[in-house]
């Protein structure tokens, strides 16, 4: 605390504990003043905030972007500001209010602060914050203007008077002089104890060497009556031995007496336990052939009793023998009843495994039949397949030899026009050494020429209309050509594509007609459903694979060809459909009829076992 007091009021310090510093206040929630609690070298630790009071661990000071650069503390100094002396004397005393942070401050307002006592406005800052002047010019920034009310803003004022009794204490003693006062006060206090202590001492050692004259008289005194008591102890001893001499011929002479008094009461307790068990003895006796008497009349009762029940019983028995052969009785004839059932029920098991027998040889007859149709369908699928594996061998054969013939035509072409080129150049050749030779002969004959060319320029010029209209003509004729084979392919790929489309929904009728079918054929097996589905599936892909494969090779053929062959692939496939989905509707037919035939032989047996079972109730 000395420490504290001394750098708060100017004393020598080295550190900073006790000063002043600004900081972020979490209370306040913003930068204020702070005295410095503690602290490790530089590094402020532990501070207390100068305007609520709140001691909390340090925080730098945040600042704000509203205060950019109010002013600076170089040019703050500079300014002139009256010490704290001339403030209290020169300012108005009337205004002074009591310091919080929710009233507003002016300039050169005179405030009371419950922790730094009574001060002045010296200088007002931004962010709501003033600088305020103290005893000893100590200078505090503090917040201000944080009320909303009118009434917060106002603050409370501070009477006159309790500001002049404010001042004379504020007029006091210097601290620098109450600290020399202090430490005078703590010198004297520091020799008077020296003082206190030295006469403490020198007491102690008086009364030291008494207490030890006192300590030795009162060993020599302690030693005389320790060797009287010793004595007296030793007579007091012999004494307790005589007594208890005494006292043990008195003990054993009573214990004597008590022993022989002893044996006599057991001698008379004996003989009394004696006479009591005998006494007790005879009771019991007696009380014995009591109870046999009593005993035996109850046994002679219960014998009675006995014979009672037994004739009873043996009556009861009797009733019992009869009502069990009448229930013998009744149950031979229930068994009689029974085997005659069970006989009926035999009869009754045989007839329907008679039936069972028959039904399961028609069913082995119609697996047979079933077997045989399906055996009959797999040679015609194979014979199908046959058919069309050789049909495809032969188209793929005619390809190749279309093809090789196609290859032949080919080479027979490259051939020519390799012999034509061949005597192209050579006609080139000989042209090249007739203008060589035409050149020298040039010379020789330019007067010639010259008389002949008019003469020919003439007939040119007569000879030219012919030969453009003959080169017109061979050009129109060529495109006439190009034009009608362009044509003839475009209406060979639209026909093509309209018998595609007419397959197309040939093919979806059949598939809806087969719909039909096969919900009309709901009742038949599903063995049955399944082969007739398969068989015209597997005719449709049959039948779709032929024309694929011929319009392929049609394609490769010329026009005129391509219209004859897409005309026979959408006539056989249009006739093999027909006929597989004439064969699939007749199959079901006729197996409706078979199942519709044999149906109501299985359904008369039924008839025939409930006569049988009727007759057995008879």
């Amino acid at each position: 605390m000395d420490q504290i007091f001394e750098s708060h009021f100017g004393g020598a310090s080295n550190n900073s504990n006790g000063g002043e510093t600004d900081g972020y206040c979490p209370k306040c929630r913003t930068d204020t003043s702070h005295i410095i609690l503690e602290s490790y070298g530089d590094e402020i630790r532990r501070v207390q905030c100068a305007v609520c009071g709140d001691i909390h661990a340090y925080k730098k000071p945040r600042g704000s972007a509203e205060d950019a650069e109010p002013v600076s503390v170089t040019r703050r100094r500079k300014l002139e500001k009256l010490d704290w002396m001339q403030g209290i004397g020169n300012y108005d005393r009337g205004s002074a209010v009591r310091y919080h942070p929710k009233s507003a401050l002016i300039l050169h307002q005179i405030v009371v602060h419950p922790s730094f006592g009574v001060g002045f406005v010296c200088e007002v800052l931004g962010d709501n914050k003033v600088e305020l002047k103290f005893r000893n010019n100590v200078t505090r920034v503090v917040v201000h203007g944080r009320g909303v009310t009118d009434e917060e803003l106002r603050g409370e004022r501070v009477e006159e008077e309790e500001l002049r009794n404010l001042l004379k204490l504020e007029m006091g003693p210097t601290p620098e002089e109450i600290a020399a006062e202090r430490e005078k006060r703590l010198a004297e206090e520091e020799a008077e104890k020296k003082r206190l202590a030295e006469e403490r001492r020198q007491a102690a050692e008086r009364a030291r060497l008494e207490a030890e004259a006192k300590r030795e008289e009162e060993r020599q005194r302690r030693e005389e009556e320790r060797e009287r008591k010793r004595k007296e102890r030793e007579a007091e001893r012999k004494r307790k031995e005589e007594e208890r001499a005494r006292l043990r011929a008195e003990k054993e002479a009573a214990r004597l007496a008590a022993k022989k008094a002893r044996e006599e009461e057991q001698q008379r307790k004996r003989e009394e336990r004696a006479r009591i068990a005998a006494e007790k003895k005879a009771e019991r006796e007696r009380l014995r052939i009591e109870k046999q008497k009593k005993r035996e009349e109850e046994r002679k009762k219960r014998d009675a009793e006995r014979k009672k029940k037994d004739e009873e019983r043996k009556r009861k028995a009797a009733e019992r023998e009869k009502i069990k052969k009448e229930r013998d009785r009744k149950k031979r004839e229930a068994d009689k009843l029974k085997k005659e059932r069970e006989r009926e029920r035999e009869r009754e098991r045989k007839a329907k495994e008679k039936a069972r027998e028959t039904a399961r040889r028609e069913k082995e007859k119609l697996k047979k039949l079933r077997e045989a149709e399906k055996e009959k369908e797999r040679k015609l699928r194979e014979k199908e397949r046959e058919r069309k594996r050789k049909q495809a061998e032969a188209e793929r054969a005619k390809k190749k030899k279309e093809a090789e013939r196609k290859k032949k035509e080919a080479d027979r072409l490259r051939k020519k026009k390799e012999t034509e080129r061949k005597k192209a150049a050579a006609k080139k050749k000989a042209a090249a050494k007739k203008k060589t030779a035409s050149k020298k002969a040039a010379a020789k004959k330019k007067a010639a020429a010259k008389k002949k060319a008019a003469a020919k320029k003439k007939a040119a010029s007569k000879k030219k209309p012919a030969k453009k209209k003959a080169a017109k003509k061979k050009t129109a004729s060529k495109k006439a050509a190009k034009k009608k084979s362009a044509a003839k392919k475009k209406t060979a790929s639209k026909k093509a594509a309209k018998k595609k489309t007419a397959s197309k929904k040939a093919a979806k009728k059949k598939t809806a007609k087969k719909k039909s079918a096969s919900k009309k054929a709901a009742k038949k097996p599903a063995a049955k459903k399944k082969a007739a589905s398969k068989k015209p599936a597997a005719k449709k892909k049959a039948a779709s694979k032929k024309p694929a494969a011929k319009k392929k090779a049609a394609s490769k053929k010329p026009a005129a060809k391509k219209k004859a062959a897409s005309k026979k692939a959408a006539k056989k496939p249009a006739a093999k459909k027909k006929s597989a989905s004439k064969k699939a509707a007749k199959k079901p037919a006729a197996k409706k009829k078979a199942a519709s035939k044999k149906k109501p032989a299985a359904k008369k047996k039924p008839a025939k076992k409930k006569a049988a079972k009727k007759k057995a109730k008879r």
